[in-house]
């Protein structure tokens, strides 16, 4: 693919701008033109943007998911809930499934992967109980059933496995080459998602910037585009069309058409998932970290979480934490706002030790809180 080179910089400099002179009363506007170059380039990106979500697309598949509603159990919403967008108790579990469609990528010559979260509850020989069948929709609208051959909760992918071989069956279809070397990311990075949408033929594209490196326990990057359920396991690639990264759901309280928050999978830890689930393994999701504390800003200009709730038993109840204890600092970094204190629980596991200082009245002293698992 034809690289951008220098052209974001030319837009940039846009000769484009609107000036007032003052004469007594009288005030005239000035307007300079775009330049003829500064046209082209941005002609060039236009085009070079269009011809890379074609290209891109061209390794996507449409995925539909066939659910047994009575192992799911109730009766088909008039308006399905979508994740942090309010809707139905998303705790029955007939809500906790979609139908798609959902977005594919083509790793492999007859190998999809998409997210694990469209398959429902975890089993370590496929997709939950209630899943049916699966079915995948080629870029010429050939459909194809495909089976899990391996999942991967921790990274939020699973691997199908389509009927149809590259190159035999279905010539048409492309392998996109995952990176083998790992793939630096900077905040602000231009990015695209190219998926597909409701309609399985036509790619769903959207833009954005990399907006928050190791979200998630650092196992995923955060992104601005504006994505939904279409695009889970839609391809993220950068402005030369180097493949960057996959969507994944991580939080349902901020995925949704309307939320303006990703997250999508590191592609080295794609690579390293990919390669496990080729060889049959399914790879459950590991048990949350839990301190067992809620807490918010004490003081608007010095670092300090105020303890609003203990729960009983959790390793901060066992350390002697109180509420009204004000926490200070964890593993030696300053508790500026409440993100701080679940960003380093989210970075550990299950049975590690975090250091706390905590002040209490007007003494400070040292904890040491084992972290359990989240109920």
């Amino acid at each position: 693919m034809k690289k951008l080179t220098i052209a974001l910089a030319l837009l940039l400099s846009l000769g484009f701008a609107a000036g007032l002179a003052q004469d007594g009363e009288k005030k005239t506007a000035t307007v300079r033109h775009v330049s003829v170059p500064v046209m082209k380039a941005h002609k060039e990106l236009e085009s070079h943007r269009v011809a890379l979500a074609k290209h891109v697309a061209a390794h996507t598949v449409s995925i539909e998911i066939d659910f047994d509603r009575e192992d799911v159990g109730g009766t088909a919403p008039a308006f399905p809930g979508i994740p942090g967008m309010g809707g139905p108790d998303m705790s029955d579990p007939f809500f906790r499934y979609d139908i798609g469609p959902f977005s594919g990528l083509v790793v492999g010559p007859n190998h999809i992967l998409i997210s694990d979260r469209v398959l429902g509850d975890f089993s370590e020989d496929g997709p939950s109980d209630a899943v049916e069948a699966i079915t995948a929709t080629l870029p010429n609208g050939e459909r194809w059933p495909a089976r899990v051959v391996g999942r991967h909760q921790q990274i939020d992918l699973a691997l199908l496995e389509l009927d149809c071989v590259i190159n035999e069956t279905c010539p048409e279809l492309r392998v996109y080459p995952l990176p083998a070397t790992k793939i630096s990311l900077n905040r602000g990075q231009g990015v695209l998602v190219v998926g597909r949408g409701q309609n399985p033929l036509g790619a769903l594209v959207n833009d954005g910037v990399v907006s928050a490196l190791e979200r998630e326990g650092g196992r995923a990057f955060q992104l601005d585009a504006r994505i939904g359920n279409s695009t889970l396991g839609a391809p993220v690639v950068d402005n030369d069309g180097t493949l960057v990264g996959m969507v994944t759901y991580h939080n349902h309280q901020t995925f949704g058409q309307a939320s303006g928050v990703s997250y999508a999978a590191y592609i080295q830890d794609v690579r390293e998932a990919y390669d496990a689930m080729k060889d049959g393994a399914f790879i459950p999701r590991p048990p949350s970290p839990f301190m067992g504390v809620g807490a918010t800003k004490k003081w608007p200009d010095k670092p300090g979480l105020e303890v609003g709730n203990v729960v009983a038993g959790t390793g901060a109840e066992k350390a002697g934490l109180r509420i009204g204890d004000v926490i200070l600092q964890v593993n030696g970094t300053d508790m500026n706002e409440l993100d701080d204190l679940l960003k380093i629980i989210n970075e550990h596991k299950v049975g590690d030790t975090l250091k706390v200082k905590i002040q209490r009245g007007e003494e400070e002293r040292d904890l040491e809180i084992i972290l359990g698992a989240r109920p």
